[in-house]
């Protein structure tokens, strides 16, 4: 485990810290969100994680159309229709997400209908506020948990997060989809105490097709995460996320697998079910949910997957 250099950044953009999480890690834990993401899932409940620039997001049932915000912007991207305000995004993409300081609109926003995704923050501030709940990660056995998007997105910022997050004797989890190179993992993990890693789909090309991107990386980094974290005595658990009509038993059985025979260390194989919670939010960034008529799956329709997992030995939950 020799130190790979780097280079930290002292800020970053996060898009959401949540407070007082049960399900990312031990105990209970502060989630902070960063912006940006190599895959395109069409599932994905989040996003507005995706692009690591600033959004933004428009939430009409807050907007009380006042028109002020038309009036503010310099760029005529957003109008009064009779079917209400109208936000033209490929304005905004090329005149506000790239400018240093962008969405004039906000300013005075009365109803609160306009809001920048993913502001730049510094790590003291994010310290500052996970570091609020100290006493509760002392008594459950939480900590801080970085997710996204995909916050090896942003590693200098991650690292420099994480080398505060320990230097703070917090326990450190990290959400990744293993889609990064294997120097910036090797650099990381030395500060992390808990890995959860998604293994999508083991067939590269319908990999691809429901990510846009390939598993080649993906599953070249599992096997090397798995040893390291086995090395250091930290914890990895693997997730899949189980879309009716992608991720079928067969699907399931060929990760399992996978996880058993090239994955040292690793007991714990979570199938995590579709969900829509967050399809409101396509909407409110312009745009279009692509699964809007796909329904999730009955809990008896998983109990036969669940039953695949613990067949190959693993348990379906780490705590």
């Amino acid at each position: 485990m020799v130190a790979v250099p780097h280079t930290e950044l002292r800020s970053g953009r996060v898009f959401d810290i949540q407070r007082w999480s049960l399900h990312d890690g031990p105990g209970i834990r502060t989630n902070v969100f960063l912006k940006g993401c190599p895959l395109r899932c069409a599932w994905c409940s989040n996003p507005e994680s995706q692009e690591q620039h600033t959004e933004l997001a428009y939430f009409v049932d807050k907007c009380i159309g006042c028109g002020r915000c038309v009036e503010l912007c310099p760029h005529g991207a957003i109008s009064m229709t009779s079917d209400g305000m109208h936000t033209d995004r490929n304005v905004c993409a090329a005149k506000c997400y790239v400018a240093s300081s962008p969405f004039p609109c906000l300013a005075r926003c009365y109803g609160g209908g306009r809001k920048a995704i993913g502001p730049m923050m510094a790590v003291e501030e994010v310290l500052q506020e996970v570091l609020k709940d100290r006493l509760i990660y002392e008594e459950s056995g939480g900590g801080i948990t970085f997710t996204g998007g995909e916050p090896m997105s942003q590693f200098s910022f991650l690292m420099a997060l994480a080398r505060a997050s320990k230097d703070a004797w917090l326990h450190v989890a990290i959400e990744t989809c293993g889609f990064a190179p294997w120097k910036n993992y090797e650099a990381i993990l030395e500060f992390v105490d808990f890995v959860f890693l998604d293994i999508k789909h083991l067939d590269g090309k319908r990999h691809k097709e429901l990510t846009g991107q390939g598993n080649d990386l993906i599953l070249e980094n599992a096997p090397r995460i798995a040893e390291y974290m086995r090395q250091k005595r930290g914890t990895v658990v693997v997730r899949t996320p189980v879309i009716p009509g992608v991720t079928d038993a067969d699907a399931i059985a060929g990760i399992a697998d996978f996880v058993c025979r090239q994955m040292p260390g690793v007991s714990t194989y979570e199938l995590m079910p579709y969900h829509r919670l967050g399809r409101g939010k396509y909407r409110d960034i312009g745009r279009v949910y692509e699964l809007a008529d796909l329904q999730p799956l009955k809990a008896a329709d998983m109990q036969p997957l669940r039953e695949v997992v613990t067949s190959h030995g693993l348990s379906l939950d780490y705590q």
